[in-house]
């Protein structure tokens, strides 16, 4: 397989570059790989210094779903609607390994506080936003983790998915050490996540934002 990359770019850099949350400057922020090994393209993702928003550039409408969410609710009602959070500890501490990206499938990456303008640019509004100390959210950080100690990032996840076999990885003697070092170092590091990632939590930094959605016209601001 040929180790040639392809780096994915905006079809319109003018419309990417002011944050669709606050309308600041976008800056470049990381370079991840595709979750699915057997494609080389690699995305850029880019960040607002302004509310922190991350944006995978060249993402077809990023915020479709919030327009999705609009539309579902013109008739009133609530919905629970659930994002990697870019200000979590797990965030700051894996950077471009951070176990929650999954691109090019991920379009947004936010904070509390770009949700929120997010939310109020399409006439919606936080009745209630949570960080639950349990979830998804506890596998990312674990997973995060052990990405500092291997050749792979989220090995242990795309061998348990049959995303990476040997045959897709680096090399048979990267897979072969990153099986070994996944193994000695699966549980001490779960030992350690689980509770970083409620203590986390409780300072309202985990890495799951958890936002309760209703029209503008009838929610309370969380």
């Amino acid at each position: 397989m040929s180790a040639e990359t392809t780096l994915r770019e905006p079809s319109s850099a003018r419309a990417e570059r002011s944050c669709p949350a606050c309308g600041q400057p976008l800056y470049g922020w990381i370079v991840v790989g595709s979750v699915d090994r057997r494609e080389r393209e690699r995305y850029v993702v880019d960040r607002c210094e302004e509310c922190g928003l991350g944006v995978t550039r060249g993402a077809p409408d990023p915020i479709a779903v919030f327009e999705s969410a609009r539309t579902s609710l013109e008739s009133g009602g609530e919905i629970e609607m659930r994002f990697a959070n870019r200000a979590s500890l797990q965030a700051g501490i894996g950077g471009d390994r951070w176990a929650a990206l999954e691109l090019p499938t991920q379009r947004i990456h936010p904070t509390p506080r770009s949700l929120t303008l997010l939310l109020e640019r399409h006439g919606l509004e936080s009745v209630g936003m949570r960080h639950p100390p349990f979830g998804r959210n506890q596998v990312w950080m674990w997973q995060t983790l052990l990405n500092g100690f291997t050749f792979h990032p989220n090995f242990a996840r795309d061998v348990l998915r049959r995303r990476l076999t040997p045959r897709t990885a680096r090399g048979r003697l990267a897979f072969a050490i990153d099986a070994m070092v996944t193994t000695l170092a699966a549980l001490p590091l779960a030992v350690i996540a689980a509770p970083l990632e409620i203590f986390a939590s409780l300072l309202r930094r985990g890495g799951e934002l958890v936002v309760t959605v209703a029209p503008a016209s009838r929610g309370r601001r969380a």
